[in-house]
């Protein structure tokens, strides 16, 4: 049988013929199933249905920054025509939380040249932030841009998300337009060592709570159009309308799509690393969090191998702390993980606790990475387990980690 996992789009293919023990989690469904040509049929259909509540309105449509794979060329252009027919001013701003702002030419990589030029697009500051408050003793602060508009819409991608259960929905505002406060309370460790804080968990995270909680003390009405791909990164399902009901909608379809049965654990994990994530070393160690967190796929002192190509180049101030900090010899117990970033570091070394962790990549980083071994291709990664963990490796294959729930 041939084997793969992904690394953003490009397939590795994995010899393992010589394993008798080698188990590929994934179903046939998950690359095969395509929406993409109704996408536009969904769209009509939903502003013939809602569109009199756009009529000269001023309305700020969030869209993700490039690292989600939301369809941006496909998706904002016929989009933008149609509240270019009913609103009085459309704006689009970009949620980028802590993550750094993106470059022209990455803006115009990421919306297309023609819809970067013709379109108004904004970029979130945390220096426009403003306080809301306190919601569940989360200090809530928003974009202050967000108050000036008369109707929100949201773009986003359904996926299993280690901490909010799964991305999409009003994330993008609650989390992308929010100040510095606000972001390292929901991603301090504390918050995030809560067990409902956890993949595909939505009804009792405390994560979901606060931002729907938030979304309640909103006065303009708030849309979403909430995307799911499937391991192609083709649009599996869509679902446009009021933004609490069409987030959940495509919950339900993501939870069916993305769960596999696994029946037994393994002492060595082959993981992909879904695009865009792939190009970031701070996106992709999400991963063995995310394997780690559900059910114990792992033996106690197995490994996780997390293909990536790592060739990313701009990096956020979160970025650059998380990898200062993987490379500090020694951290007390008592580290606080307070600065942007850190607790990933945090959640680094909670992983190493229950597995060993690996990278496959072809960009290596300089530099010595606690808790992380960095191998340049899978075979490298084989030798290292057999010399480790044993001759007679019981494998496990997950072709994209961000697009899997263990069931």
């Amino acid at each position: 049988m041939s084997y793969f996992v992904f690394s953003g789009k490009k397939k590795i293919r994995l010899n393992l013929n010589e394993y008798k023990d080698v188990d590929f989690l994934c179903s046939k469904k998950a690359f095969t199933e395509s929406y993409d040509t109704n996408l536009i049929r969904s769209m009509k259909a939903f502003f013939e249905k809602n569109g009199s509540h756009f009529i000269d309105k001023k309305v700020c449509v969030v869209i993700p920054d490039n690292t989600r794979d939301f369809h941006a060329k496909k998706v904002l252009k016929p989009l933008a025509r149609h509240l270019e027919k009913l609103s009085r001013n459309v704006e689009f701003i970009i949620a980028l939380g802590l993550h750094r702002k993106l470059g022209k030419n990455e803006l115009i990589k990421l919306l297309g040249e023609d819809f970067f030029k013709s379109n108004k697009v904004i970029q979130h500051s945390l220096e426009e932030v403003i306080s809301l408050g306190q919601i569940h003793g989360i200090p809530a602060t928003l974009n202050r841009r967000v108050l000036s508009y008369d109707l929100l819409f949201t773009v986003g991608v359904v996926e299993p998300h280690l901490y909010a259960g799964f991305s999409g929905g009003i994330k993008g505002i609650g989390i992308g337009l929010a100040g510095r406060k606000t972001i390292l309370h929901t991603h301090s460790v504390t918050y995030l060592s809560q067990k409902e804080v956890t993949v595909s968990n939505t009804r009792t995270n405390p994560f979901q709570k606060y931002l729907w909680d938030l979304y309640r003390n909103f006065e303009m009405p708030v849309y979403s159009l909430n995307i799911m791909n499937n391991l192609n990164k083709k649009i599996a399902y869509c679902s446009m309308g009021e933004a609490r009901k069409s987030f959940m909608d495509t919950v339900k379809h993501a939870r069916a799509f993305y769960s596999y049965r696994v029946r037994q654990q393994y002492d060595l994990l082959f993981v992909g690393c879904d695009s865009p994530k792939e190009s970031s070393l701070y996106q992709a160690s999400r991963l063995f969090n995310a394997v780690l967190d559900k059910k114990a796929l792992v033996k106690k002192g197995g490994a996780i191998f997390v293909a990536a190509d790592l060739g990313g180049t701009g990096k956020s101030h979160a970025e650059k702390n998380f990898e200062r900090l993987l490379k500090t010899k020694e951290l007390s117990r008592s580290y606080p993980f307070s600065q942007p970033g850190e607790h990933r570091t945090g959640k680094i070394i909670q992983a190493s606790q229950a597995a060993r962790l690996g990278l496959i990549t072809p960009n290596i980083p300089k530099g010595r990475y606690r808790h992380l071994n960095f191998f340049k291709d899978y075979r490298e990664g084989l030798a290292w387990a057999r010399g480790n963990l044993g001759e007679n490796l019981k494998i496990g294959i997950i072709p994209l980690g961000f697009s899997f729930i263990p069931s």
